[in-house]
């Protein structure tokens, strides 16, 4: 694999800036994370909800416009494997498993809007907020994945993971705004995705979609 930069989080809510800071690094390129927010047009919203991947391209493709993303929900383990032995930068959506928030900064929506989202029969998520990670290794004999986590105590080194854990957590699901403004249930199942130059066709080849 190509060598990339670590990096850390600056928020609890950063891991999709953080992640493309480290996705774009690949190529020699640099990436503000609080840039990549302006240009997401996400800063009313990060800290309640994090970024979609959706968002999270078109913040991309403002900064970096020779850049593409490719994405594919359904992915499988091997398949990830085969990205990496191609020396791609792979990236994940998951439930990350964290024990504590570390940041202590995410904004909480209080009891009165809880109560106002089951009286208007808003959808309710049913994880924590997700988490995006990219993963250096898949090693299916021994049982583990290895990351590299932009966020906290994680950031700068490797982190493993169970095979049978993460595939049981690789998962996420969000509110997201349909065509007349209304909330709408979103599920998103073993979300891969990479960035790559435009012109690169290889993730086609692996039922991989550009957004």
């Amino acid at each position: 694999m190509k060598n990339f930069k670590r990096t850390k989080q600056k928020t609890g809510s950063y891991c999709g800036p953080a992640v493309f800071e480290m996705l774009v690094s690949r190529y020699g390129l640099k990436l503000d994370q609080e840039l990549m927010v302006e240009a997401c047009g996400a800063r009313s919203s990060v800290m309640k909800v994090g970024i979609p991947l959706i968002d999270l391209a078109k913040g991309l493709r403002k900064i970096y416009p020779e850049l593409v993303v490719w994405e594919k929900s359904g992915s499988k383990l091997k398949e990830i494997q085969t990205l990496l032995a191609k020396d791609y930068l792979v990236a994940v959506d998951w439930q990350g498993v964290f024990v504590a928030d570390e940041y202590e900064d995410d904004e909480e929506d209080g009891w009165w809007k809880s109560f106002w989202n089951k009286m208007t029969k808003v959808p309710v998520l049913k994880g924590s907020q997700g988490h995006y990670c990219i993963v250096m290794e898949v090693e299916l004999k021994k049982g583990f994945l290895r990351f590299a986590d932009p966020y906290g105590h994680y950031a700068g080194k490797d982190r493993f993971v169970a095979t049978w854990e993460f595939e049981e957590r690789w998962w996420d699901d969000r509110l997201d705004r349909d065509t007349q403004g209304r909330k709408k249930y979103v599920f998103e199942d073993r979300l891969m995705f990479l960035v790559a130059k435009k012109g690169d066709k290889f993730p086609a080849t692996l039922g991989m979609t550009r957004i």
